[in-house]
């Protein structure tokens, strides 16, 4: 008989192997989204990182770079780290581009961090959380990795504390990307940051945008080769969402297109046990 643990492995690594060939055909588009690479959004990551000229710096689930890049020109060396290979690929060219050369890239999955106790002054994490299988032990990993009276920055998308908008918010996601895991509410990242042992410095809570506007809908999509069924589905339900999730998503139609904005959650946080 399977025992938990084995089950429960098993469960992971089917959730890692749909999110890889998710990512993986998902790769170039990361790195042109105006989502992920918006100037402001990473000049925030880079001023509450507080990064120092010998800083090691550790970016789980890199993506295209986005995050890693911004902070190389301030710190020694940045590991960015993604479970998908593609994605690596895309932080490498992006690196070559900008000729930054302290960006080196590992892989692997945010649940086990191959890098001893202690390796890192800072650790960062943006947008990819609700895509783990286990986002508990991924913390724990990130606290366990960073240096005493290290900082730990976590930016992820997050649900409302309603319910229903819980429940409608998550769906849409879930139908638009079968590799999302759950959009945690704002109480669920304060439990998984204090638990792992991580003393949190500052929150807030806002939104995801575009260039300080809204994020277009069809881009939104479109990222990720979304299933023309599933876009129907995902689209009637932005076009006839309720006022309670308009108003949670931002919801706007202007000229008969959509944009709507994510809302996020920024976690700061320091070990200092």
């Amino acid at each position: 008989m399977p025992t938990r643990k084995n089950v429960q492995h098993s469960q992971a690594s089917k959730i890692h192997e749909r999110t890889n060939a998710q990512f993986g055909a998902a790769a170039a588009a990361y790195s042109s989204s105006l989502t992920h690479s918006d100037p402001d959004a990473l000049h925030r990551v880079v001023e509450l990182a507080g990064p120092k000229p010998e800083d090691v710096v550790l970016d789980v689930a890199t993506g295209a770079g986005h995050t890693a890049l911004a902070l190389a020109p301030h710190v020694r060396e940045v590991i960015a780290y993604d479970m998908t290979e593609p994605m690596l690929a895309e932080t490498r060219r992006n690196a070559a581009i900008r000729g930054l050369t302290n960006v080196l890239t590992r892989q692997g999955t945010a649940e086990e961090l191959p890098f001893p106790d202690a390796s890192f002054d800072i650790v960062t994490v943006r947008q990819a959380p609700h895509h783990y299988a286990d986002v508990r032990t991924a913390i724990r990993e990130m606290a366990r990795v960073v240096k005493l009276g290290g900082r730990v920055i976590v930016i992820d998308s997050v649900s409302p504390d309603d319910d229903f908008l819980d429940g409608q918010w998550n769906r849409l996601e879930k139908l638009r990307d079968p590799s999302h895991i759950r959009n945690y509410r704002a109480n669920e990242w304060r439990e998984f940051v204090t638990d792992a042992g991580l003393r949190i410095v500052f929150e807030e809570l806002g939104f995801a945008t575009e260039k300080n506007g809204p994020m277009e809908f069809a881009a939104w999509i479109r990222r990720m080769n979304t299933p023309p069924a599933a876009v129907t589905e995902i689209t009637r339900s932005f076009r006839e969402a309720s006022p309670s999730l308009t108003a949670a998503l931002r919801i706007q139609v202007i000229d008969g297109a959509i944009y709507f904005c994510v809302p996020q959650i920024t976690v700061v946080s320091i070990r200092d046990r």
